[in-house]
């Protein structure tokens, strides 16, 4: 398959060509960084393509499960089967094997790609080898890649992405930050995660260095940004406050132009810290889900507190009420997305919220649109909960809980209520070395919200929860609340 890389470098084109293009034009240059091992673009090339002719060559079907840690081999393993014209899907090494197992058998892979068996596939030893010039042209709008959500504490939902969305994606965030190949990309987080495989695919396909590490250490991490001239982060808001109380005072980071925060919204009271340790750096926030891909962005300085920005470039949102109709300005109702960046589908479970009306969808989002057409959310149809007639959004209590400064962590639930129907209550995690009473909670809730939405009781978790996407792992939270297993702050 002979490639004019110049042309195809210009024009929106599939992940794997531009790859092997990157690897002609620069060879020498550096395509991964794994925890300072370094990775040529040739190298990283010659790789991709032996393992993308052995599946090829090998495995007849099309879906090809990947069970490995973050590493060289995982990105290697990622581009192969885009190579061979195959899709992967994510599976999280760390999901326990009843999971693991119960996954594998209802989505039947063709291959899975685990530690049992990477070795031998990278050094050609599981079967034939097809030449490269018969692997066949990517086909863009075909499923590419099905990621997972949580799965810690019961089966997790899987949804499949195909080529296009993400190449629309990245040219709407090249023309928006004007990402290139000058740039290097740094990914924090887990590859099981869809952010960080989408910041992995972004550097890869810009043509930059790409640096990824085995695990999450703050203080490591912080030396690697600036081992490497990292310009550009991609995280989520609990990892930029580990790097903050990691910084030493003083310590500030000089190369990184642009911080992507994503996965949940960013505390105003974290911004502060997070200039002074990337001082050039703009922080822009993403509202997004795993069906719609980027839906706003809120660039820091030029966006209301509060609001989770303006939608991307050639995406619309509309705020519509229970019967679909379109709500005025500062109407609070469902939030539908217009979106070229739309995911194929589920696997494995089905979204009970989702609703489609013509090219527009509806994952269970609740907002407004102010004047200027800012974006704000104010919770999920699926977490509402009613009280003596109400509707109450836990997202709102846990704002207001988690800005106490005792507080690290908040999430809000409803409970059972013979009078009421439901009840709010809060489950917390203080701060290290900080106190505080249920008394103090209370009266903060009560200068902040109505007297319905207080929680009547604050419930104290010590080992925080989170899931893979480092979001409170709500029902791991709920079933320690229901079986007694927190203790009630006095």
């Amino acid at each position: 398959m002979n490639l004019d890389c110049k042309a195809v470098t210009q024009e929106i084109t599939d992940i794997a060509s531009r790859v092997r293009c990157h690897a002609e034009r620069s060879p020498g240059s550096v395509a991964l960084d794994f925890d300072g091992s370094e990775i040529l673009w040739s190298e990283f090339a010659t790789r991709v393509d032996g393992f993308a002719r052995q599946l090829f060559a090998t495995v007849p079907g099309n879906r090809i499960a990947i069970t490995l840690p973050n590493g060289p081999d995982l990105v290697v393993a990622m581009c192969a089967t885009l190579k061979a014209g195959k899709s992967f899907q994510m599976f999280d090494p760390e999901w326990p094997e009843n999971i693991r197992a119960s996954v594998a058998e209802t989505l039947g892979p063709d291959l899975v790609i685990g530690a049992a068996n990477i070795e031998l596939l990278l050094k050609g030893e599981c079967g034939g080898e097809a030449p490269l010039d018969l692997l066949p042209r990517a086909d863009v709008r075909a499923p590419f890649y099905t990621g997972f959500t949580s799965g810690s504490t019961g089966t997790p939902k899987g949804f499949r992405r195909n080529q296009l969305s993400w190449l629309e994606s990245f040219r709407r965030d090249g023309e928006i930050f004007d990402l290139s190949g000058d740039d290097v990309f740094v990914s924090l987080g887990n590859l099981a995660h869809s952010l960080f495989v989408y910041a992995v695919f972004r550097g890869l396909y810009a043509g930059g260095k790409t640096v990824i590490y085995q695990r999450f250490r703050p203080d490591r991490i912080l030396h690697s940004i600036a081992q490497t001239g990292g310009t550009v982060v991609y995280g989520v808001p609990t990892q930029y406050d580990a790097l903050v109380a990691a910084a030493h005072a003083g310590t500030v980071l000089q190369s990184v132009r642009l911080i992507l925060v994503s996965g949940a919204k960013l505390p105003d009271a974290l911004k502060p810290p997070l200039r002074r340790l990337f001082p050039n750096a703009l922080i822009c926030e993403f509202y997004g889900t795993s069906e719609h891909s980027y839906i706003t962005y809120a660039r820091d300085g030029e966006t209301p507190s509060g609001s989770v920005g303006k939608p991307f470039p050639g995406i619309a949102v509309q705020i519509r009420d229970a019967a679909g109709e379109a709500l005025p300005v500062g109407g609070v109702g469902r939030i539908f997305v217009e979106s070229p960046l739309l995911f194929d589908g589920y696997e494995l479970a089905d979204n009970p919220t989702l609703e489609r009306d013509g090219d527009a969808l509806f994952v269970g989002d609740l907002g407004y649109l102010d004047e200027e057409g800012f974006l704000f959310l104010t919770g999920r149809s699926d977490r509402m909960f009613v009280s003596s007639g109400k509707n109450i959004y836990p997202e709102e209590l846990e704002e207001v809980v988690a800005a106490h400064p005792s507080v690290k962590y908040a999430c809000a639930m409803g409970i059972e209520d013979t009078r009421r129907g439901q009840r709010p209550v809060a489950l917390l995690q203080l701060e290290s070395g900080r106190d505080c009473s249920s008394r103090e909670l209370t009266a903060w809730c009560r200068e902040r919200l109505p007297l319905h939405k207080v929680p009547t009781r604050f419930h104290q978790v010590d080992d925080w929860p989170m899931t893979a996407s480092q979001k409170p792992d709500m029902p791991r939270l709920r079933e320690w609340l229901n079986s007694g297993s927190t203790r009630t702050l006095r």
